[in-house]
């Protein structure tokens, strides 16, 4: 009877083995699954990645003989981040040069090993199923696959942290050894030379060691967060430095109330069907067995993260709100891991056959909303300055043009270099060029076609004017590059903005202010002009928004040809945007602006970009466009004509992001 009952114990042992062997065998299975997706997701059409601005940016930061320069007009001069990924890109790229894809490579590998990391952390916080949830998203969704495809410091600060905090987890979560102490303390002290915000979340982390450790572990702890500090020390000045003058705000716009939403929609791809697998993903693995999970169990753990998330975000913000816009999405990647391991380490016991089930319909839903909902690859892997280059250089067939661009010098020779042509252009980069000088630069061009990146909507008018075809228009994501050709193309492809008001004091399209007191007829000509005299309010017109751009995507162009009969003084063309009789929206632009000489019929422009006019509004009910002409000085002019044009927006101006 013993033996029998030894003999059942015994069996009994075994399965449990059996069982537990198998568990882990599909845990490990699953894993390699999730992260031989992340990596085919993070190398898809490798070969053809480009570089972003940023990437290019700090390429041309690197133009140095020596290190004491790189630091000094690399970074402390020419950037705001910390010089980590600066000097690791400085000799990384004298061994591999700057082809995209060896430039990228050790960026797209820290992404797939964050992936790893991250199911590390999961597992040790909980278990493996947090581990593998948390995991999947990381290796799934836009936001940490985009950053694993610049060379920036974003995805090398998330493997970073990642690891601070396995080993820092280690340390306070399974065994005191000074090993893993020890590991913690370097990459805290990496994390503080990737990007401040890494720094800001490694300080933060570091904090949070003050709610775990016991008493007789205090003096340790502190040691090693002085010796976090003195492995800094050596970067101080460059901190001070960057800070006196002042960060990024130059550019960046504050933050809206709205930051937070926006942020939890970017990470969820801005997809339903993303929002609800994730609710149905939490929902489920919750009421299994019973009911919800309670925070309070491992409390500690779970404030810990809640902290880890959200306080960066509110630090960032603040700041932002009160003194510096510096809170970008990007920044954020290093502490979002975390709210992944928070909302899903509430579980009941859910079988390996449920697990797997719940992994690939996550895998699936985000594959699909990146491939197809984002547009991931086709939106990303057109950047602007490589679509530049390859519309002037490469798929243009005419031999004489003549490149109009807003980059740093170094952009063009680079991929003058890459296409192996070179071709004449000017870049307003540091110019300082006013509108009258960029007349002048335009009417000096010999080419017979101009390809146009990042001018504003009045020098495209310009450019138009002396090369009046437009025989080519390919946007993208932050990018609008038009083609121009001196001469009719033989193929008649042109695209024509169409032409929605004009007058000329004689016949006119649209329904124009009345001016006819102020119209001047020559007999010897047939011709009638608009003169100002003592008038301050010219011709007018009003138009319906919602007929014009019912999506807030559009660009509208007014040309007028006036003449200074006397002398030049302050006139203006103005538009406005009304919504219940309140401007919303006003521009205007001076006509002593184009270099106007006295007594010579010279052209005016004014453009407004719809969408950057309503901030991305999308819904356009109940706005009026009105166009007219101020006469400030009530001085004389002479109008011969108005010509207003609707021309198509661009979409995809923000749709990485949007």
């Amino acid at each position: 009877m013993c033996f029998q009952q030894i003999t059942i114990f015994d069996n009994a042992m075994k399965s449990d083995k059996f069982i537990l062997s198998h568990s882990y065998k599909n845990e490990y299975l699953i894993l390699l699954i999730i992260l031989g997706a992340g990596t085919i997701l993070r190398f898809w059409n490798y070969t053809n990645i480009p570089f972003m601005h940023d990437e290019l940016s700090a390429l041309s930061r690197l133009q140095f003989d020596n290190f004491s320069d790189l630091i000094r007009n690399g970074v402390m001069l020419g950037d705001t981040h910390p010089a980590g990924v600066q000097v690791l890109l400085y000799y990384w790229i004298s061994i591999v040069g700057t082809c995209e894809i060896l430039v990228k490579l050790p960026f797209i590998i820290s992404g797939i090993i964050s992936i790893w990391v991250s199911y590390l952390i999961g597992k040790l916080w909980f278990d493996g199923t947090t581990g593998l949830l948390t995991a999947a998203y990381v290796a799934s969704t836009q936001f940490f696959i985009l950053y694993s495809q610049i060379a920036r410091p974003y995805v090398s600060g998330l493997l970073i942290t990642l690891l601070m905090v396995y080993f820092w987890s280690l340390y306070f979560f399974q065994k005191k050894r000074k090993l893993y102490l020890i590991l913690y303390v370097l990459f805290s002290a990496m994390a503080s030379y990737n990007h401040h915000f890494s720094l800001l979340f490694a300080a933060i982390v570091g904090l949070s060691g003050l709610f775990l450790f016991k008493k007789k572990d205090v003096l340790l702890y502190i040691i090693a967060g002085i010796a976090i500090f003195v492995l800094y020390i050596p970067h101080l000045h460059i901190f001070m430095s960057q800070l006196s003058q002042g960060g990024i705000g130059s550019w960046l716009a504050k933050p809206t109330p709205y930051f937070f939403f926006n942020f939890l929609n970017w990470i969820f791809q801005f997809s339903v069907w993303t929002w609800l697998v994730l609710i149905a993903t939490i929902a489920y693995i919750n009421i299994i067995g019973g009911n919800i999970s309670s925070f309070n169990k491992q409390k500690k753990k779970r404030w810990i993260l809640v902290i880890w998330f959200l306080l960066p975000i509110v630090i960032g913000f603040t700041y932002s709100v009160l003194r510096n816009p510096v809170i970008q999405y990007s920044m954020l990647i290093f502490s979002t891991p975390y709210l992944f391991i928070l909302l899903f380490s509430f579980h009941k016991k859910i079988t390996v056959k449920k697990r797997t089930v719940l992994l690939g319909l996550i895998l699936l839903v985000n594959i699909l909303s990146l491939v197809y909902g984002r547009d991931y690859y086709t939106n990303f892997y057109k950047q602007p300055y490589q679509e530049l280059f390859k519309v002037a250089l490469v798929d243009n067939k005419a031999n004489d043009v003549f490149i109009i661009d807003d980059c740093i010098p170094y952009y063009n020779e680079y991929y003058f270099d890459k296409y192996e042509k070179v071709a004449p252009y000017f870049t307003k980069r540091n110019s300082d060029i006013d509108l009258s000088g960029f007349i002048n630069m335009v009417g000096s061009i010999e080419q017979d076609v101009v390809v146009t990146h990042a001018l504003t909507g009045e020098e495209l008018q310009i450019v138009q004017s002396y090369f009046p075809y437009q025989i080519g228009y390919r946007y993208g994501f932050t990018h609008e590059i038009y083609t121009f050709s001196r001469e009719k193309p033989k193929d008649s492809n042109i695209n024509d903005r169409q032409l929605i008001a004009q007058t000329d004091f004689k016949n006119e399209k649209g329904m124009w202010k009345d001016v006819s007191r102020m119209i001047n007829y020559d007999s010897t000509t047939g011709s009638s002009q608009c003169r100002m005299k003592g008038d301050e309010w010219g011709p007018s017109i009003s138009f319906d928004l919602n007929k014009l751009a019912p999506d807030g995507i559009g660009i509208i162009d007014v040309e007028l040809e006036v003449l200074f009969p006397d002398s030049i003084s302050t006139t203006f063309t103005v538009a406005s945007i009304i919504e219940d009789n309140e401007t919303i929206y006003y521009k205007s632009l001076n006509f002593e602006s184009f270099n106007f000489t006295k007594g010579t019929w010279q052209n005016v422009f004014l453009t407004v970009d719809i969408q950057g006019a309503l901030k991305s509004r999308t819904t356009t009910n109940g706005l009026t466009l009105k166009i007219n002409v101020w006469n400030l000085n009530k001085t004389n002019i002479f109008i011969d004509y108005i010509n207003i044009y609707s021309k198509p927006g661009n979409p995809l101006r923000y749709c990485l992001y949007r």
